[in-house]
């Protein structure tokens, strides 16, 4: 285990999101009725692509560099029960897999305004996704897409960091067990370690949050269990993160968690995502 490769033109880095489309995520996140799951992830995610962006303008005199190529694929089922797996970006950017950060920037389905919080002034807000719910969850058909996504990935970039998976879900997959596609994915390698698989369940559940644990002692059905068995390890670096959002992240933490809210969706989110220090 490295992950220590530097993130730059050359050697850009893959992050692929794992979006749970069945029709439960209609139901509302726990703690916010009002807010269903569906759409706080669209929310969340927008918000993240546009971070990730963020991170990639180096000067006001050019436009980001494409150090992050993203995927955001969707799953669920059509009305007769078979798969649909497809990337979850909605305009231009809908018909592949993986878009690059600069392409991004250009190309947002539209750009909302809103209200700053003191309500003096306004915030753009770029959108490159929208909630969107259909049948069941076909877990293991996505991660079979995911894992030749990242397979190509390593191929063309093997000397990159390792390849972020990041799923997003809120029930058990209907179409057999996800464990062997998840090892798979995991499987893989770059020359700086293997893609990290992280796994975050969604709840209606007002039962307290459990994130990044280090031991599956305190799970309390086979569900989690398998989604913590799934998980990766977080990095050092991703300790760190982790950390320094408040969480008590022992060594061996991994990237897993049940039953979160939407603070702890963004929190999650933040952890996976936190490679700023490998930017050049």
């Amino acid at each position: 285990m490295t992950y220590s490769a530097r993130v730059d033109r050359d050697h850009p880095i893959c992050l692929v999101f794992m979006i749970d489309q069945s029709d439960s995520m209609c139901e509302p996140l726990a703690g916010d009725r009002h807010h269903p799951k569906d759409s706080a992830v669209s929310e969340i995610l927008n918000g993240v692509l546009y971070e990730l962006i963020l991170r990639c303008v180096k000067s006001s005199q050019e436009g980001p560099r494409p150090y992050f190529a993203v995927a955001v694929i969707g799953y669920g089922t059509d009305p007769d029960g078979q798969a649909q797996v497809r990337s979850a970006l909605h305009g231009p950017l809908a018909t592949r897999d993986l878009v690059w950060t600069p392409e991004l920037a250009e190309h947002p389905l539209r750009v909302d305004r809103r209200p700053t919080p003191s309500g003096k002034g306004e915030v753009t807000r770029p959108v490159w996704l929208e909630p969107y719910t259909s049948g069941g969850t076909p877990m293991c058909a996505a991660f079979d897409r995911v894992g030749r996504i990242v397979s190509a990935w390593i191929d063309e970039y093997p000397t990159s960091f390792p390849p972020i998976v990041i799923n997003v879900t809120d029930g058990e997959a209907t179409d057999g067990n996800p464990e062997r596609w998840a090892e798979r994915v995991k499987g893989l390698r770059s020359a700086d370690g293997n893609p990290l698989l992280f796994n975050i369940h969604l709840s209606s559940d007002p039962t307290p949050p459990v994130l990044f644990s280090s031991s599956a002692a305190s799970l309390r059905d086979d569900y989690a269990i398998r989604l913590f068995d799934m998980s990766s390890e977080l990095p050092d670096f991703m300790l760190d993160a982790a950390r320094s959002q408040g969480f008590d992240a022992q060594p061996h933490a991994r990237g897993f968690g049940i039953n979160a809210d939407l603070r702890s969706m963004v929190n999650f989110l933040n952890v996976g995502t936190a490679i700023g220090k490998l930017l050049r």
